[in-house]
């Protein structure tokens, strides 16, 4: 088998090549512009959430008022039955009325709390969604070419103590951002846009 033999000479012309291929992308990385938002900060304080918080807290009051006029109907129910001795001719009935609204009250407990929890669901992924595209809007005005979602978890001195270590670690973990400036924050301006555009669309 005969072996080529390469000429020194071209070499030079290899590392040249390799380091040139490794500067462009390299020269490229560094004008990168990068931003961070504050997804839950977003979240918390958009006008939106607040007006949905608003209405969950009269419609949680509503559904209390319901339910206590259903828990009133089965007492008075039950009250009237016990009044009855076992072996009155009404008491099989007062018995049957009271099973059957005690099963009505539990399933519409049922279905109230899927209801609930279906919209709240529903309007968080909404709102998330809200806040990728107004991310993406603000982005692409001031030229941004990628935005993380910061995750800064607060780790308080009196929580510390209560956690085992298993739970510090992943609440370490959930740490995304370790330093950034405060500049690079654009919370504040997707806030304002969707704040914007959810005036604009009442």
């Amino acid at each position: 088998m005969k072996l080529v033999r390469i000429a020194p000479r071209i070499f030079p012309v290899v590392a040249l090549l390799a380091v040139c291929s490794w500067a462009v992308p390299a020269a490229r990385a560094q004008n990168i512009k990068i931003a961070t938002v504050n997804a839950a900060k977003v979240f918390n304080e958009i006008q939106e959430k607040k007006d949905l918080a608003a209405k969950m807290e009269s419609d949680q009051k509503g559904l209390q008022a319901a339910d206590l006029d259903k828990k009133t109907k089965l007492k008075d129910l039950q009250s009237a039955r016990d009044a009855l001795k076992p072996d009155a001719p009404q008491y099989e009935q007062a018995n049957k009325d009271l099973m059957q609204e005690a099963v009505a009250y539990e399933v519409w407990q049922r279905i109230q709390t899927a209801n609930i929890q279906r919209m709240q669901k529903q309007q968080m992924l909404n709102i998330f969604n809200k806040i990728t595209t107004a991310t993406a809007t603000v982005a692409t005005q001031k030229g941004l070419d990628l935005v993380i979602a910061e995750q800064r978890p607060e780790i308080q001195d009196a929580a510390l103590e209560q956690m085992n270590v298993d739970q510090l670690r992943l609440m370490i973990n959930q740490r995304n951002v370790l330093y950034s400036t405060p500049n690079v924050d654009i919370s504040n301006d997707v806030i304002a846009a969707m704040d914007a555009a959810y005036k604009a669309g009442k």
